[in-house]
Formats: C-alpha cells, sequence, structure tokens
C-alpha cells in the first residue's frame, strides 16, 4: 500500500530532513502522516523531491497539516483558480526575488503561520537556493544567563520593519516606502523572545532581522545591541543548512521553529514557486 511508510534522513545536524518513499499526489496513511509531522517539529524543515503534483494535490496535502491562510494584503500572483497558492515569482528583467533576508514569515501577526510548503515549478539553471537556520539551535546554544534574561522577554515585531535598511539591489524609493509605512502601519504583534514550541515543547528563539523592531518596553536603540547579537548568532553557519532545489522539490517548513533567506543569485533567469501557507495556533505558555 502506497504512503504507509516513509524514510527520514537527517540533512545537517542542526535542521532539516528529506523524506522518501512517498509520493504526495496520493492521500497519505494516518501512520505517514504522523511520521511526517513529528519529522516537521524535530527537524524544522522536511524535504521531499520529484514530486509531480497538482495545484489541487497541493492544497489537498497542505490542508492535511492544518487550515490554509489566505493573506488578503499580499500581491503575489495565484494560479488560475486557486487563490490560496501565491506564485513567488521573480522573471528575467528583475533583480529583486522575495523573501530575500533571513526571516521568519509574517512575524508581525498576532497568530504567525504554522508553516509554509513550497513547490517548485521553474527554476533557473543555476542558483536560487534557500537557506535554513534552526531557531532551536540558537536557543540552546545560549548561556544560561541570556536564556534567563529572555525567558522574561517580549519582542515587538512589525512588518514594515522589512522597508529599513535594505540593500541597492531591493531598494525601493522613497514614496513606495511611505506608501508602504502607511498601509501597513497596523501590521505589528508582540510575541515571547523565547517561547516553547506548541508541538515538540522545545524552547525557540523567536525574533528575526526582517521584521523584530525591539523588545516590548524597551526603545529601538536600547534594543539593537542586544538584537544584533542574537541575529548574528542565530545565523552561524552550524545552526543552517542550504536547500539545492529541482524541478518537483518541495520544502515544508516549521515558521515557529527556523527562519528562511531565498537567496538572489540568478539574474536574468526565472524562477517560479508556489507557496501554501498553514494558519498557527500560536506558543505554548
Amino acid at each position: 500500500m502506497k504512503n504507509t511508510t516513509i524514510d527520514i534522513r537527517p540533512v545537517s545536524m542542526s535542521t532539516g530532513a528529506e523524506i522518501h518513499g512517498v509520493d504526495l499526489a496520493e492521500p497519505l496513511h494516518d501512520r505517514a502522516y504522523r511520521d511526517i509531522r513529528n519529522a516537521l517539529n524535530e527537524h524544522g524543515v522536511i524535504f521531499f523531491r520529484d514530486q509531480k503534483l497538482t495545484p489541487a494535490q497541493h492544497l489537498a496535502f497542505s490542508e492535511r497539516f492544518g487550515e490554509v491562510e489566505f493573506d488578503d494584503t499580499s500581491t503575489l500572483g495565484n494560479p488560475d483558480g486557486y487563490p490560496m497558492i501565491g506564485e513567488v515569482r521573480k522573471e528575467p528583467e528583475s533583480t529583486r526575488n522575495i523573501g530575500g533576508n533571513w526571516h521568519s514569515d509574517h512575524s508581525f501577526d498576532p497568530l504567525p503561520p504554522l508553516g509554509a510548503v513550497l513547490l517548485a515549478r521553474e527554476l533557473p539553471e543555476y542558483g536560487g537556493d534557500t537557506l535554513f537556520a534552526s531557531m532551536y539551535a540558537a536557543y540552546d546554544a545560549l548561556s544560561d544567563g541570556l536564556k534567563k534574561t529572555l525567558d522574561s522577554l517580549r519582542a515587538v515585531h512589525a512588518k514594515t520593519r522589512a522597508y529599513v535598511g535594505l540593500t541597492p539591489e531591493r531598494a525601493i524609493s522613497a514614496g513606495e516606502k511611505a506608501q508602504l509605512s502607511q498601509d501597513f502601519a497596523t501590521r505589528e504583534a508582540v510575541h515571547p523572545v523565547a517561547p516553547r514550541h506548541p508541538e515538540s515543547g522545545r524552547k525557540v528563539l523567536f525574533v528575526n532581522p526582517t521584521y523584530t523592531v525591539r523588545f516590548d518596553g524597551w526603545t529601538e536603540k536600547e534594543s539593537a545591541p542586544l538584537l544584533d547579537y542574537l541575529f548574528r548568532h542565530a545565523a552561524r553557519p552550524e545552526f543552517t543548512y542550504r536547500f539545492q532545489w529541482r524541478e518537483g522539490s518541495i520544502a515544508f517548513w516549521d515558521n515557529r521553529s527556523v527562519w528562511h533567506y531565498a537567496l538572489n543569485d540568478y539574474h536574468g533567469s526565472r524562477r517560479l514557486m508556489h507557496r501554501i501557507c498553514i494558519k498557527g495556533t500560536g506558543f505554548a505558555q
């Protein structure tokens, strides 16, 4: 019987595992579903190769793990008839990509996504890899003293933070920045800095350089030295994994326990991915 047992192979010391022996175009047996979900909770991001999925099958697989999230402010396109699937697209004439910095998706929302299921549709001849970093490993490697400090802190996350300090290839005009600041002024949330993962029970470091503005009750100036340290610490190479895509590859990441970073090293080529986000349930207390 298909999809009753699977083979899970870790790809690095800190994060990521490839899952073999499963055809995601077919319904998952309950045991395979539990094994995949446990692997996601343990490894932070899981990968599947050579999957030939229609948009409907992509959606059906994602829905097995939770309610699919629709973002009515998104500027992503959608495949015909599938508004819940976002097209992460970069055309040959573009120099900007989507997700080109370390981040956790929508950490500026009161309830950030559980995760996302990203499927490669069209890829450049080279480049376009995605980096992942374990926030389990980042938290575990901190000193006991710093853990104690962070355990009592909360941090402010804002969408408008993403438009501060952009690199030249990602720069936007002053007018665009002003409009975005106005449009997204209320997209802000406060989260614990070191919460417990709601399924694994492990502590994670939940700040990121794209959206985290400051610690709650602190000024940005006061917060900057410690946040900068945490951002550098969490991106240490030993906590990361670099995934090389092939057409039909899928990355399913746990947004609560990993950062991700889409590399922008393929100017002049087209890259098209289909992304489905799954609604979150919040952190454990």
